[in-house]
């Protein structure tokens, strides 16, 4: 089997939510996840109003005790002796900072409450928003690539740990398919199979599930809207060892009104199972996306022995779906562009 070693072009592609595009012919199936992503977000900022409301009684309540407290030894000291009075007076003092200093400790625990069950709504939602899209793109992925790639095969995962897949069957993998994510300089994050993760500042959550295709998802949420880099890593050891050929290819389109760039991987012809990875982010007003990114790509490996593939998206985005997908041919064949584009129509 001869070997064949591209060195791929350097490649950005820069990615705007609102670019004049031309819409491709829109295909019939969509992700049909924005209702329920609607209904979660009305349903936290009434969980929001509602702890408002509480807030606001507890500080009405805290408000009359004080007045009626004051009244009461008013009303007291008025029919007594100066020196009484003056007493009461003293004493009337007393218990006003007594009552305003459980005012304060109240009104702090109102606040911390209000806080926390504001963090923890958030929280929940964005694990929402990243499970909704995720079980939409998996649901529809399995039926779609099994009929649109010719030969398509479904690889074993029959990995020793959760993270990795050992052989795949028929040579697929000597170790391989093992996935980080991280957000600028931070640490790596190492993906678990079937696991979901959230950035402990909110910056992204992760889905991962070990279906066919393989799907990872991460919700961009970028929260304070700076430029940041998000990065999805992946590395192996190829079946392959060396034989058949390599290849990277990008591009972008506009599905409705879902605007997608993505970059193709793929290892091909060496007598084994082929290795197709598909990275994209998804994009669009549906899914409340705001903001610019770009889409980039780093091979350190440049064969076919070993991967170690980085593709990371930059920018100010927020609210933008940054996805992997791994699936495979046998008999191996390589897999144009347009075949990889017509998927992705037919997803969304």
């Amino acid at each position: 089997m001869n070997s064949r070693n591209c060195d791929p072009p350097k490649m950005e592609m820069e990615e705007s939510y609102y670019e004049n595009i031309a819409p491709p012919e829109q295909s019939t199936t969509r992700v049909r996840n924005n209702e329920s992503i609607e209904s979660n977000r009305k349903l936290m900022w009434l969980s929001v109003i509602f702890l408002l409301l509480i807030f606001t009684v507890g500080f009405v309540a805290l408000h009359f005790s004080i007045t009626s407290k004051v009244e009461m030894e008013c009303k007291s000291g008025m029919n007594t002796n100066d020196l009484q009075h003056r007493n009461t007076t003293n004493s009337n003092i007393e218990s006003i900072q007594t009552i305003l200093t459980e005012l304060k400790d109240q009104l702090e625990r109102n606040l911390s409450f209000l806080a926390s069950s504001f963090e923890s709504i958030q929280e929940q939602h964005s694990s929402y928003q990243g499970n909704s899209f995720v079980d939409a793109l998996s649901n529809f992925s399995s039926s779609i690539f099994s009929s649109s790639l010719a030969n398509h095969y479904e690889f074993k995962y029959d990995g020793n740990n959760n993270y990795s897949i050992s052989d795949g069957g028929r040579d697929m993998y000597d170790t391989g398919n093992k996935l980080k994510v991280w957000r600028n300089n931070e640490s790596k994050v190492q993906v678990i199979y079937n696991s979901t993760y959230t950035h402990p500042q909110g910056y992204f959550s992760m889905v991962c599930k070990a279906l066919h295709p393989f799907v990872l998802s991460m919700l961009v949420l970028n929260p304070d809207g700076r430029t940041w880099q998000y990065n999805i890593e992946e590395m192996g050891n190829l079946g392959a060892d060396g034989s058949g050929n390599y290849s990277w290819n990008g591009g972008s389109l506009l599905v409705g009104s879902y605007n997608i760039h993505y970059v193709l991987y793929q290892v091909y012809g060496a007598g084994d199972p082929s290795i197709i990875q598909i990275f994209f982010t998804v994009s669009s007003p549906k899914l409340g996306s705001t903001g610019f990114s770009s889409l980039h790509y780093v091979d350190s490996q440049k064969n076919t022995d070993q991967t170690d593939n980085k593709v990371y998206m930059s920018g100010t985005a927020h609210n933008v779906c940054f996805n992997y997908i791994l699936t495979s041919t046998y008999p191996s064949s390589y897999v144009a562009t347009s075949t990889a584009e017509a998927i992705l129509r037919q997803i969304f």
